[in-house]
């Protein structure tokens, strides 16, 4: 026996299984992706990210059945910010499922604040650490719960975004996004094996920031690197880049890399292919 009671926009009530295994137990991953009419940015690194991760938690998905129901859901008519919810379905009672369940498919469309792409955003190191050895560090799954509270205790205290550290001291990411740290002369970001989530736009600038006259270097960062930073910049998909203008205390130059701006504004510009 079931009973819910919600309070909801009458246009975001569906019909739901209260035994999906998402709901109970977080058993489920999830994509956040920018849609400019009816095609998803740089959908073959989103997509291939999305199934990876559901294997990862043993959810049988394919890249065939998300193209399809894409397919139906978008329109050349729809831009916004799209997030792609998949859970390992609804099942009875228990950690493990003696029966495999039927994965749940959830999309969703969201207006775009364009405002706050590129504006610079301010950080407070979290007192919640990441775990480098869990699978929730190196997949994007529904258990957000240390992301959530971090979030809100940076906003609590007048910083924008909670910067994480690993049990190790290292820098990793921050709540919604993957960082890049000047050092010298090179833009450092630290590695997934640190406890960062290998976001879709971390990605990208990794695999063409030679193309853009950025030097990179994928290396550990100490709390106590941060002395020597000069400036930093925080990626993801929605907001694509942000520079950040201070680290807890400390004021920074916020800047960008001088063509990676041009482009991210690029990119988002192209809707005739995937980039």
């Amino acid at each position: 026996m079931f009973f819910i009671e919600q309070s909801s926009e009458q246009g975001a009530v569906r019909p739901f299984d209260l035994r999906d295994r998402g709901l109970l137990l977080a058993d489920g991953v999830f994509d956040t992706s920018l849609i400019a009419h009816g095609t998803m940015i740089l959908r073959a690194l989103h997509l291939d990210r999305l199934i990876n991760d559901a294997i990862a938690l043993n959810i049988a998905i394919d890249h065939q059945r998300i193209n399809a129901l894409l397919a139906k859901f978008l329109t050349k008519d729809h831009s916004g910010v799209l997030r792609i919810t998949v859970t390992s379905g609804p099942a009875e009672r228990g950690i493990v499922s003696a029966k495999r369940a039927f994965p749940t498919v959830l999309m969703n469309l969201s207006p775009l604040n364009r405002k706050d792409q590129f504006e610079p955003i301010s950080l407070q190191t979290s007192n919640i650490r990441r775990n480098s050895t869990s699978i929730t560090s190196r997949h994007k799954t529904l258990a957000y719960t240390d992301n959530v509270v971090a979030f809100r205790a940076a906003q609590t205290e007048g910083y924008d975004d909670a910067l994480f550290l690993n049990t190790y001291g290292n820098i990793c990411c921050t709540t919604t996004g993957n960082l890049f740290l000047k050092i010298d002369d090179t833009w450092v970001t630290p590695p997934v094996s640190d406890g960062v989530l290998p976001g879709v736009m971390r990605q990208w600038l990794l695999g063409f920031g030679s193309d853009l006259d950025i030097k990179i270097a994928e290396e550990s960062i100490t709390a106590n690197d941060l002395q020597s930073v000069e400036s930093a910049f925080m990626v993801n998909s929605v907001r694509l880049a942000a520079p950040i203008r201070k680290i807890n205390a400390r004021e920074l130059e916020p800047r960008l890399p001088e063509r990676l701006k041009a482009a991210l504004r690029e990119i988002i510009g192209l809707n005739s292919r995937d980039v």
